[in-house]
């Protein structure tokens, strides 16, 4: 019986399930609507056109309420509105009290105003009468203009938008800007015991407009900074009009529904749980609910995906349980997120009071609270995964590597959001270059760039792309940022081809004995691919519908025909086959070439061959990945059959797109650049066809690199080959600003020869004349070809050394050509990325592509914050263009460090620094920075600043120098937090070889990103969560202060936001500083010690590294006199004597020993000391020909 009434529930449910329901929203707008409509008939009633219907309504409303009639069909609309626009979710109530208190009061009104004429309706006459007898006409009618007021009262709060809907974020102060806006802030839904109850916050009225405080550079204690005291003006702190302000508001959907959903999936799996609040962050939901006693935490951890499927919402995190609450929370993706942005942040009166100098904030939370963290007490930080702003292209672009012209995918197809080791040759910007790895980077949004010869890649918003700016200088610039009328670099050497011509393990399926035999090819041919052109030009395979496999070739010309036949013959052993007139007319000139066998079909497919059908048709794969001679013969193939010879160039129409567009890729490793056009051919039923086009000096190189089969298109091509060799397309746009500069420094070189006595000779060009035919190059009117640079480069030859000359040789080197972006448009797919260590660079597409968001929000809080004389930065930046926009800063110790040799140097500086400060705190009697700095203004000197070190990419200098790196990093984190040199770690490759050990135990404090893997995500959190998050800046922050990780929306930072606030930064400190005298800005500025030694380090190179952080120890002489005295050396002994820490003591011992002073350690014995007193300088110091002491 038990049995049976669970089945009738289950039925019974599922009926209800199955039952047709309308959603909410459907159903108010179709009360909205019937309400407008009776508006509109009582309207059309007043003028009797409404009907025998609207007739009766009319009088009988007109007797009960009288004049007020006229109102109604206002008051009608009003009441329509709020179903259309009200956010609430009940107000039938409200919208129903509202009309009737409008009706009542106005129908009262007009009673009391003319009690004999009955304006005020039945109705009127018996509400007012009993209030006349009692309070009078006056009174009366006070009370009811007051119930007047009342229905409107309810009308307007009905239509305003609730402040939990609003869009800002609880506990935010007043933001900062021109003007001050109401704050907003994410709605609270509470929910106790299984029902989502709707609690009304109160409406907060809009605070007065004021004008936002002056932000003011944070002081240390008690004084004011170096900056107002040397300089006499204060630190310029950039304005917040610079930044960017936050806009809309996050969308979760149905959180009723969503909160039902988890509740009835959780108790499907018997997990009976109490619904409680739900905070809508600006990424995610947070849903968060209370198990009953006794059900253990990790039943519901382990339904993610579960809850996942019922939500259709992937991923789902699941918080068990949340710190501090007795709460499992539940981490919904909202279908509309907001980005968090870095103004709003820096605005709140949280950061702007907080007391340390190092405060930056982190974000959002799931609750939309901001969250601020403290580099001082971290107080180092490692980031790792990739913010999901992508570098990354998509997973069809064309790689020109050492297996092929192939795609991401078919070199190495992956999961998504995964990653592999993976070495293979491709070309970079730089030539041919290892990768080391390979990614999935998931679904990815593209920006599809379409150039105005037809190149065409879809990269990420972050993607860099190599392009040459409008004054000259050439980098790499983000995808996002690249617009129409840029011009980006297409690569089109070194050449680098497959090598696969092995055809051996292809096996034919098992035929019938009465079915012809054939033979195969076991290598890949030249003639092979000439047979594969023409099949792929006018051929195919296909399958009838009775089953019989065929190869068909279709053509007009005679002589392919005969070339076709005779491939057929060596290649196969084919002599046989049908020979019909295409088509059914009977004048078509073109013959059909068809052949019936499964076998041939099958080693066709198995090359790479697909239907006939021309949209469709590709390059095949075994094309792709062989060597040149044989790419050579294929295209000579294709091009003799679909190319046309013209009088100016060479032409292919194909109706494939992407045919023609590997094609045109596969011509760039031979050096060629074509131009592809879509065009449309009338009177055809395919009528869009795709036409690639070569001309000038690129044809010429066409028919010497590939040429024709048949000789009448040679001789066509004699006409273009007697053109001139200057193509006019292959030019280099954007020098005429460096061509003109050198061009004046050329002049006053010239000009001061003549004056020192310069007299003409012979076979030498006079400048005067040689600047007429400059002229137009140095205008901008003509943009020079790279034939034309090398003769203008000869001409400056005098003047090399100049940077501009520089800078055009390496653009002339490079050989890049340059088109226009013509169309830019938004696309998506799965996104594909390598690792490619030195230049980081491939090219794809043809396009030369590069392999922080975080980072950059970081460095800007603290500009915010302090002044140079508080606050110094070493930037490494080994992919060299995330930080490349911060040089000039005067917050910089150095010139953002690119080369891993500087960086190793830049270590082993901070070491020294370290130590130089630990002295400094020695002297002073002070325990931490802080201290020191605070003795050190009670005697008006300067303070220490704070450095901080932020390594971008870890991973590149742990592949070229890892131990020396790894050594420099821990030595730092281990010690550096007193003298007030704090690190920052990034890296988007979380593995253990680049993350080791020693880093992590040394660096606390670690901020994630989205990461491929578990494992990565354990790598650097010790526990999984991190391959759950949704990229864009979704994190997870954990610290020595924090058990569990805090899931935050990190905030954004644009490129153009961070140009802004560094020119603002430098403008404005150049300005100050042009208004000190000259001796005093030197003294304060020019002659920073931090500086000159670091920029002196920096230089050294690799074999001198040793000796110059050795030798430059001040105390290694006096430290070798004391030894060689004593006779005796230990580390102990030089602490006492020279009142020195243990780890400078101990490393002038080695350096005294690698330097034969004294000798090696044995043991418990002491080191022996060689150098004796007859030797000691004290007793010779007249004898300036001591070679051992020399040697010394």
């Amino acid at each position: 019986m038990k049995k049976r009434k669970k089945n009738r529930k289950a039925l019974l449910k599922e009926k209800r399930l199955l039952r047709f329901s309308l959603p909410e929203e459907i159903k108010r707008y179709i009360f909205g609507i019937i309400i407008i409509l009776l508006a509109v008939i009582l309207a059309l009633s007043f003028f009797e056109k409404a009907g025998i219907a609207g007739s009766a309504i009319f009088s009988t409303l007109n007797y009960l309420i009288g004049k007020s009639i006229f109102l109604l069909p206002l008051i009608l609309v009003l009441g329509s509105l709020v179903f259309f626009l009200s956010r609430y979710k009940k107000f039938l109530g409200g919208v129903f009290l509202a009309i009737i208190l409008l009706i009542l009061g106005i129908s009262a009104s007009l009673e009391c105003l003319s009690p004999a004429q009955n304006q005020g309706g039945a109705l009127g006459h018996f509400i007012s009468l009993p209030f006349l007898k009692l309070f009078g006409n006056l009174v009366t009618e006070i009370i009811f203009a007051f119930i007047i007021i009342c229905g409107g009262l309810i009308f307007g709060y009905l239509l305003k938008q609730p402040t939990h809907l609003a869009g800002g974020y609880p506990g935010e102060g007043p933001q900062l800007g021109k003007e001050q806006k109401q704050p907003t802030f994410f709605r609270k839904v509470f929910a106790p015991k299984f029902k989502v109850k709707e609690v009304e916050p109160k409406i907060k009225e809009v605070p007065v407009k004021a004008p936002a405080p002056e932000l003011k550079p944070k002081e240390l204690p008690g004084k004011e900074l170096l900056t107002a005291k040397a300089l006499g003006a204060e630190y310029p702190i950039p304005p917040l009009d610079l930044l960017e302000e936050e806009k809309g508001i996050p969308l979760a959907g149905d959180v009723r529904t969503n909160s039902t959903i988890i509740k009835k999936t959780l108790e499907n799996f018997d997990i009976p749980v109490e619904m409680s609040e739900i905070n809508i962050g600006p990424t995610v939901t947070q849903y968060t609910l209370k198990p009953a006693d006794g059900i253990k935490l990790s039943k519901i951890t382990t339904l993610s995906n579960d809850l996942a499927l019922a939500l259709a919402s992937h991923p789902i995190r699941i918080e068990a349980p949340i710190p501090g609450k007795s709460l499992v929370g539940i981490e919904v993706p909202n279908r509309l997120r907001t980005q968090v942005r870095l103004r709003n942040l820096i605005a709140s009166p949280q950061f702007q009071n907080a007391p340390s100098n190092l405060t930056f904030p982190l974000g959002r939370d799931v609750s939309g609270n901001p969250i601020y963290a403290d580099l001082a007490k971290m107080p180092h930080l490692l980031v790792a995964g990739s913010t999901g702003t992508g570098k990354t292209c998509a997973a069809d672009t064309l790689i020109f590597s050492e297996k092929g012209l192939l795609t991401f995918e078919e070199l190495y197809s992956l999961p998504l959001n995964s990653e592999a080791d993976f070495e293979i040759k491709v070309v970079s910007r730089d030539g041919i270059e290892t990768t080391k790895k390979i990614y999935n980077n998931g679904i990815c949004q593209f920006y599809k760039l379409l150039t105005s010869r037809g190149y065409q890649i879809e990269a990420t918003t972050e993607h860099p792309l190599w392009v040459i700016n409008e004054d000259g200088s050439d980098g790499w610039k983000p995808a996002s940022l690249i617009k129409e009328g840029d011009y980006v670099a297409i690569s089109r050497k070194p050449a680098l081809f497959g090598n696969k011509t092995d055809l051996s393990d292809f096996k034919p399926s098992k035929i019938k004995a009465h079915h012809r035999k054939i033979s195969f090819p076991q290598k890949m041919t030249p003639q092979l691919a000439q047979f594969l052109g023409l099949l792929t030009a006018d051929g195919g395979l296909s399958i009838e519908k009775k089953g019989t496999h065929r190869v068909v070739y279709t053509q007009a010309n005679l002589n392919l025909l005969s070339l076709y036949k005779k491939l057929l013959k060596e290649l196969f052993g084919i002599t046989q086959f049908i020979e019909k007139r295409s088509g059914s007319n009977h004048q078509n000139r073109a013959f059909d070439i068809v052949i019936g066998s499964k076998h041939l079909k099958e080693f066709l497919a198995y090359l790479g061959m697909n239907s006939c059908r021309s949209p469709q048709k590709v390059i095949p794969r075994a094309i792709r990945e062989a060597p040149k001679e044989v790419i050579r013969a294929y295209l000579k193939s294709l091009f003799d059959n679909d190319g046309y010879v013209g009088k100016e160039g060479i032409e292919l129409s194909l109706s494939s797109e992407k045919l023609i567009s590997q094609v045109q890729i596969m011509l760039l490793n031979f050096g060629i650049t074509s131009s592809l056009k879509a065009k449309i051919v009338k009177n055809y039923a395919q009528n869009k066809y795709f036409r690639l086009s070569i001309y000038g000096q690129e044809a010429r190189r066409f028919v010497k690199e590939i040429g024709f089969i048949r000789k009448e298109k040679y001789e066509k091509a004699k006409t273009f080959l007697r053109l001139s060799s200057n193509p006019n397309v292959d030019l280099v746009p954007h020098i005429s600003s460096l061509l003109k500069t050198l061009a004046h420094k050329y002049l006053d070189c010239f000009a001061h020869l003549t004056n020192n006595g310069w007299q003409y000779q012979s076979g030498i060009l006079i400048p005067k004349y040689a600047f007429n035919s400059l002229t137009s190059y140095n205008s901008g009117k003509r943009t020079p070809s790279y034939q034309a640079m090398e003769r203008i480069l000869n001409f400056y030859q005098p003047i090399s050394k100049e940077p501009e000359y520089q800078k055009l040789n390496e653009i002339s080197k490079r050989n890049f050509y340059w088109d226009k972006v013509e169309k830019i448009t938004q696309t998506s797919g799965v996104g594909y990325d390598f690792f490619v260590p030195g230049s980081d660079s491939f090219v794809g597409n043809g396009f030369v592509n590069h392999n922080t968001i975080f980072l950059n929000s970081l460095i800007l809080s603290l500009l915010y914050r302090n002044s140079p004389e508080i606050l110094r930065f070493i930037l490494i930046d080994p992919k060299r263009v995330e930080f490349p926009v911060y040089n000039e800063l005067p917050h910089l110790l150095c010139p953002v460090i690119l080369e891993s040799q500087r960086t190793v140097n830049a270590l082993k500086w901070l070491i020294l620094e370290m130590e130089r400060r630990f002295d400094l705190l020695s002297e002073a009697k002070a325990r931490d920075i802080a201290g020191y700095n605070e003795i050190a203004l009670r005697n008006q000197e300067g303070p220490m600043p704070y450095i901080v070190l932020v390594i971008d990419e870890l991973a590149d200098l742990m592949a070229a120098r890892g131990k020396e790196v790894e050594v420099g990093i821990v030595r730092l984190a281990q010690m550096a937090r007193a003298v007030g040199i704090h690190l920052v770690v990034a890296t988007q490759r979380p593995s253990v070889e680049v993350i080791t050990g020693l880093i992590k135990a040394n660096i606390t404090s670690r901020v994630t990103f989205q990461v491929a893997s578990q494992v990565d995500s354990r790598t650097v959190l010790d526990m999984a969560g991190a391959e759950k998050l949704l990229g864009l800046g979704d994190l997870l922050f954990v610290s020595a202060e924090i058990s569990k990780p805090v899931r935050i929306q990190g905030a954004y930072v644009s490129e153009k936001e961070v140009k802004r606030v560094v020119n603002y930064i430098n403008s404005k400190w150049r300005l100050a500083a042009e208004e000190v005298e000259k001796a005093k800005l030197e003294k304060v500025i020019l002659k920073n010690a931090l500086s000159e030694d670091l920029a002196k380090g920096l230089e050294v190179p690799e074999t001198e590294i040793e000796s110059f952080y050795g030798g430059e120890d001040p105390l290694y002489e006096e430290a070798k006199r004391l030894v060689i005295e004593a006779k005796k050396a230990s580390a102990s002994f030089l602490q006492r004597r020279l009142r020195i820490g243990y780890a400078r003591a101990a490393r002038l011992i080695d350096m005294m020993e690698d330097r034969g002073v004294v000798g090696p350690a044995d043991g418990a014995k002491p080191r022996e000391v060689y150098l004796g007193e007859i030797q000691n300088p004290k007793f010779k110091i007249q004898n300036e020909e001591d070679n051992d002491w020399k040697k010394v």
